[in-house]
């Protein structure tokens, strides 16, 4: 298995390194350039690249700590939770007590938080969040603060906390005025966040503004065929649908699906929870019939998935992003 690994990962590297550094791959390179596929969305070539790297044990305790925070990441994205779990308490037993890298340390916190959010496990992830928000804090870091509050914002409205979600997303509209870099993605999460607030409050127009924002955003920050993307086009469907606009409901969601299907594969969570969108869109065109056997079947492959890799846990469609 780690030879596979290997090899798979150094296919990866031969083919963007020039020739005068083939046969050259070290545990660093494999690290690069698994956080460049990961980058790209292609997290099964990502995982590849990293776990060879972390196996060849030619990296430094910190960047062996950075490559667990990928590698969780990754997993989380691939559906495989117990190892992203694993993965996130590794990287925390390599960064906690590290007064050089609190950054990693919130960071670690921060993901870890968005994996307990994801399989059901608010009140773990909340906990998270609030030790992230101390440090980031602490380290005068506004772009954290921002992600923090946005998806403590989610979360509430997974909860249906409509008030909380409002002064969570609020703060983290106030955050952004004091951050300088902040990237497409972490825009994209603000106006997700508020276009589902507004959604919530029946105001279904200005939500598919917002959400047209996010597919923009996605886009522009990693191009038409990115994971990020596809949903952004699902969770546009679903605004569409909110506001009986079957038409361009359709279309979006048959686009998100298309990315996510030529990106991630048919069997992964977040394909699986497009299907339960595409069959709300069918629903209201009328096709019935098709609509509940596209929504069990997703639903029932979903739950197999679920039951496979998080025992107990309920996963969230809404915090695929």
């Amino acid at each position: 298995m780690r030879r596979t690994r290997f090899l798979l990962c150094i296919v990866a590297i031969l083919v963007v390194s020039s020739p005068s550094i083939r046969g050259q791959e070290t545990a660093q390179q494999q690290f690069r350039e698994g956080y460049r596929q990961e980058q790209q969305g292609q997290f099964t070539a990502a995982i590849a690249c990293i776990e060879a790297a972390v196996d060849a044990d030619g990296l430094s305790h910190a960047e062996k700590g950075k490559a667990w925070i990928l590698l969780g990441y990754a997993y989380k994205e691939t559906g495989q939770y117990q190892k992203s779990q694993t993965a996130y308490e590794r990287a925390l037993s390599i960064f906690t007590g590290d007064s050089d890298h609190l950054g990693d340390y919130a960071n670690t916190l921060n993901d870890f938080a968005g994996l307990y959010r994801s399989t059901g496990r608010a009140k773990e992830a909340e906990g998270l969040w609030t030790r992230a928000l101390n440090v980031y804090r602490q380290l005068d870091d506004h772009r954290g603060m921002v992600q923090v509050y946005a998806n403590l914002a989610g979360m509430a409205l997974e909860q249906r906390h409509l008030r909380a979600a409002q002064d969570a997303i609020a703060k983290a509209v106030a955050e952004t005025k004091s951050a300088n870099r902040l990237s497409d993605d972490d825009l994209s999460l603000v106006s997700e966040v508020q276009g589902w607030i507004l959604s919530t409050r029946g105001d279904n127009v200005s939500a598919i503004a917002d959400y047209r924002q996010v597919v923009d955003l996605r886009r522009q920050g990693h191009g038409e065929y990115f994971p990020l993307t596809g949903w952004a086009y699902l969770i546009l469907g679903r605004a569409y649908v909110a506001n009986g606009q079957t038409e361009e409901a359709l279309s979006n969601i048959r686009t998100g699906l298309d990315i996510l299907d030529r990106t991630e594969g048919r069997q992964t969570p977040r394909y699986l929870a497009g299907e339960v969108i595409y069959s709300q869109a069918l629903e209201q065109t009328g096709l019935h019939e098709e609509a509940a056997r596209l929504k069990t079947s997703a639903q029932q492959s979903l739950r197999e998935l679920y039951r496979s890799q998080c025992l107990g846990c309920t996963v969230s469609a809404s915090s695929f992003r």
